[in-house]
């Protein structure tokens, strides 16, 4: 349960500690470039950058734990052996959840963040910026 001073600095509501705690959620991503277009030096990004909005602001905020994505590449490029792949890749994930270890997202009232500001605190990755930083480390 969040503080009284929690809960009035966030409207109610702390990242991470929501109506789904105790559920999973993964996302299933079909993305048409390469997968070193969304590599960290890639054109697109890192596609963990571009996931974070959806796992971390519309999954986890709730609280799901938030399962690693399973992406394909070039999907407009897909032939059968490769369909095939993709399935047997998506049942061994599906087989597989309850053993698949969640992104070590922060939660908001675990003492990492600063209340009322929500900012990290300054001693955890220190002259870091970024998505990345609201990862765990330990």
């Amino acid at each position: 349960m969040a503080s009284a001073s929690t809960a009035t600095a966030t409207g109610g509501i702390a990242t991470g500690e929501g109506t789904f705690v105790g559920k999973r959620a993964m996302l299933i991503v079909t993305a048409g470039g390469w997968a070193e277009h969304y590599s960290p030096r890639g054109s697109n990004g890192p596609i963990d950058d571009i996931l974070f909005p959806i796992q971390h602001g519309m999954l986890f905020y709730p609280g799901f734990e938030v399962l690693p994505p399973l992406v394909f590449y070039r999907t407009d490029k897909t032939d059968a052996g490769q369909f095939a792949d993709q399935c047997a890749a998506l049942a061994e994930r599906l087989d597989t959840l309850w053993q698949t270890e969640p992104i070590p997202f922060r939660r908001q009232n675990h003492g990492d963040y600063l209340i009322p500001s929500l900012t990290l605190r300054p001693e955890l990755a220190p002259g870091q910026s970024g998505l990345a930083v609201h990862l765990r480390s330990e």
